[in-house]
């Protein structure tokens, strides 16, 4: 139910950010919200706290393309400073991540101000039950291209920002799964594989939009996921946020999606026409897969970046009391996602009826949400510059009655899920990247023969997708055949019966469209073997049983 003191536009409550002295004041905060930090200026800031506080670690997550240093912080009563330390401690590890789109600065800032607060300040005592990683900055290179254009999508400041891509023109939200960033690289080598935090949040902003709440929030989309920590982020987590942000902060808050801008007044509430899908490329949706919660946050662009930094600021404490009071629960979640993965995969993948969806999309819940929202946008000028903008839009929006909310994930088309799988040792690109992704693999010592199935592959078609770039993709179509097969000593095996088994599935199979197929990495046997002229095996093969 709405208050009657929201927060709407780019309104903050006075005074929201304490009264720090000079030496603990983020760059926004002393340049009146006109600029953000540049990777030196965060190294800075965190050196201060670091002189200043009992309770922080620094570690070096990569050095990027450009030799800039990003770390991660590691905030615990008492410190801690491994990740075996943190297990032995039985808290509930959180990651929070800024910056992986630099234009999006508010996360990284609101990050440091968080992290001040829970430092130095009266947040204090949500290290009762946390052990919290903060990288506040994930694209220094991005962050560190500043950047003064004659257009802006959000409300003007700061007036110089970052570039989203990285130094290689890489949105670092499409490589969750093909992993070729150093920044994705060291995230998965330094925090996903070694501290495994139970919750993960990501901070952005989206700069065209016309809706009229602070921060709009999703969970793992992608259907192949286990349904517990996304069944528990979905209903019970983000009803409670709502709540606590209204009440606290006095900020409305809502699912991810957008409008069809062209239709107007607006009619449905879609996911993918905010650009995010139900793949695994974006990395909320690829941490689902490890059967653990994650939150992908989005403010949006035309409101100020003071009431952005606010909003995000609010969102990452509300989120942190919440999994303060909730440490245990969410574990317990997780844990045993965990072992009911195993679990069917012991007991039922030989049988060759338990299937796992390798396509996915939205569909409508069945109730209709009203929404708030601004008028149609417009651009032009701001009054008295020579820079254009889309909006202004600030004020309390309309509410908008009878919208459909398209952010239900649902599987189109499933596979049959292996006990495990065998692939040749010429494709040890493909056993590393497993690796890098936290999974088991290892060469058979001596030959086996194996029953399942092979793929026979139809159709190669390399292409081009993207939505603001375009990248290099690969698409397959076949058939699978029942087979049993002679594997030589050397073969990578995969056995599945792991936490991750999910994200295997989600890897090997050739039907997902943006597993490691998908992504090319097969590419070059397939060329190989002539699969653009002719039908070819797929290299990975999916057993059912296999016998020495």
């Amino acid at each position: 139910m709405e208050k009657d003191n929201i927060h709407w536009g780019s309104s903050v409550p006075k005074g929201w950010n304490g009264d720090w002295p000079d030496r603990f004041q983020t760059i926004p905060e002393k340049t009146d919200y006109k600029r953000t930090a540049s990777n030196y200026q965060v190294i800075e800031y965190l050196t201060e706290l670091a002189w200043n506080n009992e309770n922080m670690h620094i570690e070096r997550m990569f050095i990027s393309d450009l030799r800039r240093i990003a770390p991660y912080i590691v905030i615990a009563e008492p410190r801690v400073t491994t990740p075996e330390e943190a297990q032995e401690s039985g808290k509930l590890v959180v990651y929070l991540q800024g910056n992986i789109h630099p234009s999006e600065a508010e996360g990284k800032e609101a990050l440091l101000m968080a992290m001040r607060d829970l430092l130095l300040g009266d947040k204090r005592h949500l290290l009762d039950n946390l052990i919290i990683l903060v990288c506040p900055d994930f694209n220094p290179d991005g962050n560190d291209a500043f950047s003064v254009n004659n257009y802006t999508t959000i409300c003007g400041s700061p007036q110089i920002q970052g570039l989203r891509h990285n130094a290689h023109d890489m949105d670092l939200n499409r490589d969750a799964i093909k992993m070729k960033s150093l920044n994705m690289q060291g995230l998965y080598r330094n925090i996903l594989n070694t501290w495994d935090p139970k919750l993960s949040l990501d901070l952005h902003c989206m700069g065209r939009v016309q809706h009229g709440y602070a921060i709009l929030y999703a969970p793992s989309y992608t259907p192949t996921a286990h349904p517990g920590p996304r069944g528990y982020t979905t209903d019970i987590l983000f009803p409670a946020l709502i709540e606590k942000m209204r009440e606290d902060y006095g900020l409305e808050s809502f699912t991810h999606a957008d409008f069809d801008w062209e239709n107007w007044p607006p009619k449905v509430w879609h996911a993918e026409k905010a650009g995010y899908s139900v793949e695994a490329k974006f990395i909320a949706n690829a941490i689902g897969l490890r059967n653990r919660l994650s939150i992908l946050t989005e403010t949006p662009g035309h409101t100020g970046f003071e009431k952005r930094i606010f909003s995000c600021y609010a969102y990452i404490l509300t989120l942190l009391e919440y999994a303060n009071t909730h440490a245990n629960e969410i574990a317990k979640i997780c844990s045993e996602a965990d072992e009911d993965t195993i679990n069917k995969i012991k007991n039922q993948a030989e049988s060759g009826l338990l299937r796992n969806w390798v396509q996915g999309d939205y569909e409508s819940h069945e109730e209709l949400i009203d929404l708030y929202a601004y008028p149609k946008r417009e651009d032009g000028y701001i009054p008295g510059t020579s820079i254009r903008r889309t909006g202004p839009r600030d004020g309390k929006p309309e509410q908008f009655q009878g919208i459909e909310h398209w952010t239900k994930p649902v599987g189109l088309k499933e596979a049959l899920v292996p006990r495990g799988y065998l692939f040749p040792e010429e494709l040890k690109r493909v056993a590393e990247k497993l690796e890098d992704h936290g999974i088991k693999v290892e060469q058979l010592s001596n030959p086996c023969t194996a029953t399942g199935f092979d793929y026979e592959i139809t159709e190669f078609r390399e292409l081009e997708k993207g939505w603001i770039r375009l990248y290099h993709m690969t698409e397959l179509e076949g058939t699978f055949r029942e087979s049993k097969r002679d594997f030589p000593a050397g073969t990578y095996h995969v056995d599945m019966a792991q936490p991750l088994a999910n994200l295997i599935f989600y890897c090997l199979e050739p039907e997902v469209g943006d597993g490691l197929a998908g992504w090319n990495y097969f590419n070059e046997y397939l060329k190989a073997q002539d699969a653009l002229e002719k039908k070819v095996f797929y290299p990975v093969f999916k057993y059912l049983t296999k016998s020495s």
